[in-house]
């Protein structure tokens, strides 16, 4: 009998280690996840500017994808985008509005979908580039280099999304700016953030580690 509870109680306790051991990896990859958001955070610089003190100098606005709802009207945060990038448009501060996002299926083409909203806003056809693949926010700033041969580029988003944007085109050497579009507070903000915290580590591999390209480059094309 008292070797049975002997032999008990040594499993009992071998469990524990290992219950503490699987618990100081997880929390030690929990570090190394936040030290990887800091760095991003901490590292990029700040090149924020208002609507009324845009630089004539950066004459392309590059709007950052968010969803488009089943009826082709752009989501709340997408909105927000494009209606900032109207308003730069309209007071003459940009020349040209690329847009991009994936149109892999059919029913949903979100390039258009921008372009549409842009329109009824009147901004003119001709001065809207589509990016049809684009699927990150590495892939748009890196295919906003390659394709659209961009050297000076305004980028709107909002503030949550605005460190890794930074650090993105801080590494491709892009000459941009940002210009706030928060214009309104978001349901669900919280999951966009939770999202952006592990959207910060994936664009850490692709810059630090991989140095990624996008899925797809192709011709280049010229803004005139």
């Amino acid at each position: 009998m008292n070797l049975t509870r002997k032999h008990l109680l040594e499993l009992l306790m071998n469990k524990r280690k290992i219950i503490k051991y699987i618990l100081y990896i997880f929390l030690f990859f929990l570090v190394i996840l936040f030290l990887i958001n800091f760095y991003i955070i901490f590292s990029s610089k700040n090149k924020v500017v208002s609507l009324d003190k845009l630089n004539y100098n950066y004459k392309i606005w590059l709007v950052l994808w968010a969803s488009v709802k089943s009826n082709w009207i752009p989501s709340d945060i997408l909105k927000d985008r494009l209606y900032t990038a109207y308003l730069a448009y309209k007071n003459n501060k940009i020349i040209k509005i690329i847009v991009s996002w994936d149109n892999s299926k059919k029913n949903y083409n979100e390039p258009q979908a921008m372009k549409r909203y842009l329109v009824l806003l009147w901004v003119r056809p001709r001065d809207i580039y589509l990016d049809y693949a684009w699927f990150d926010t590495y892939d748009s700033l890196y295919r906003a280099k390659y394709i659209f041969w961009v050297k000076k580029l305004v980028v709107f988003t909002q503030k949550y999304h605005l460190f890794r944007t930074v650090y993105i085109w801080n590494w491709l050497w892009i000459d941009a700016i940002w210009v706030i579009s928060g214009r309104h507070k978001y349901l669900n903000i919280l999951k966009f953030k939770i999202r952006e915290f592990f959207s910060r580590i994936k664009a850490f591999f692709e810059v630090e580690i991989f140095k990624s390209k996008p899925k797809f480059l192709g011709k280049k094309i010229e803004i005139k």
